[in-house]
């Protein structure tokens, strides 16, 4: 995702941006996230020389995939595991009865990784990618 932020302070390598206004944020209707500080960090790691006041973009850094990935792949695995489980322990269990104890733990896998995450957000930096 690229975002579009004004420069506000500088350290280092860090830079703290304000967010401004992006169309897509015109008409969104997630409260929790209108309500978020509308100020975040992003490294430089173009090595390009900016002072306080410049608008930049910014996306998202290569860790994102792993991010998502660790939050789809569990539920479907937990899905196979809880088939496969069920099978094993109860030898005389049918289809729907295995079926119905692999969506119970895909939904408990999605609950506690939804949960964990909502306790727990990610640090996630951005990166920038380049003046405007």
């Amino acid at each position: 995702m690229i975002e579009t932020g004004r420069i506000r302070e500088i350290r280092g390598n860090i830079l703290t941006l304000d967010r401004e206004n992006n169309i897509a944020c015109f008409g969104c209707m997630n409260r929790e996230c209108k309500t978020k500080e509308l100020s975040y960090q992003a490294e430089n790691t173009t090595g390009l020389a900016f002072r306080p006041g410049q608008i930049v973009e910014t996306e998202a850094s290569a860790s994102a995939l792993k991010q998502g990935l660790a939050v789809l792949l569990p539920p479907p695995l937990g899905f196979i595991a809880g088939y496969v489980l069920t099978g094993i322990i109860f030898p005389a269990a049918g289809d729907p009865s295995r079926a119905a104890a692999g969506a119970l733990l895909l939904f408990a896998t999605a609950f506690t990784i939804y949960f964990i995450r909502r306790r727990f957000p990610p640090k996630t930096i951005c990166r920038v990618i380049r003046e405007i």
